[in-house]
């Protein structure tokens, strides 16, 4: 397990108030704590946690910690990594104190590896489903990440827990459940209307009056009002 050094500085204030002032300074607020501690509320540069970070595949570090420029005498884990939901900043981080001697327990992310036959060859869709294990080790034994190369998988094929292989460690999840698998493609079929539909349909649009339909009753009712008009004036004509 890789080994980083962080500094940070301890702080006696806290509060909403105090951790947004230290976020617009470029400060993270952050705590240490472990068993039989008093925890101590401390603060970090965003800047040089960032740098820290980048350069490791995963946040599963041993932290030597240097509180106010002194190193601490225990290993610490980071514990905790909060950010905001919208803009992903870093709001707060927690480490823990631990013992180099006694089994811990930490989620290891894992990383797939590969292009399934099933998706390269068949179009298949991978359903990944679980994408870190909880595990029980000693500090000095905990991965970076789980991969898993699933280049040979074919649709309908599947890697469970169970094919995780890792040497001086308890996986603490069911081995049968399934991590990740190939799914055949989605095929949505257009609906094919039945001969009584379509004969419905038919009747239906000839029972609806199209553009021509009302202009009908129109001219016929001009024609009968030019019928009345000429047989008034033939009447007049009649009466002279």
């Amino acid at each position: 397990m890789k080994e980083v050094t962080i500094d940070v500085k301890s702080r006696q204030t806290s509060g909403k108030g105090v951790a947004r002032k230290m976020r617009a300074l470029g400060k993270i607020p952050g705590v240490v704590y472990g068993r039989g501690e008093t925890p101590v509320a401390i603060e970090l540069d965003h800047g040089h946690f960032h740098n820290v970070m980048r350069k490791a595949s995963s946040e599963n570090l041993l932290v030597n910690l240097n509180i106010d420029g002194v190193k601490s005498d225990k290993m610490a884990l980071i514990r905790d990594v909060q950010r905001d939901p919208i803009d992903g900043k870093l709001i707060h981080i927690d480490f823990q104190h631990i013992s180099l001697t006694e089994n811990i327990r930490v989620h290891v992310p894992i990383v797939l590896e590969g292009v399934p036959d099933g998706v390269k060859n068949f179009g298949g869709i991978v359903n990944w489903m679980v994408r870190d294990v909880e595990i029980s080790c000693l500090p000095a034994n905990i991965p970076d990440r789980f991969v898993l190369d699933i280049a040979q998988l074919k649709i309908h094929e599947s890697l469970h827990v169970r094919d995780i292989v890792a040497e001086n460690i308890e996986i603490l999840e069911n081995a049968d459940e399934t991590i990740v698998s190939v799914v055949p493609p989605t095929i949505i079929k257009e609906a094919t209307p039945t001969a009584a539909e379509g004969e419905a349909a038919a009747a239906a649009a000839a029972a609806v009056p199209g553009e021509e339909g009302p202009a009908e009753p129109e001219v016929i009712a001009e024609k009968k009002a030019e019928e009345r008009k000429a047989e008034r004036e033939k009447e007049k004509g009649d009466k002279k």
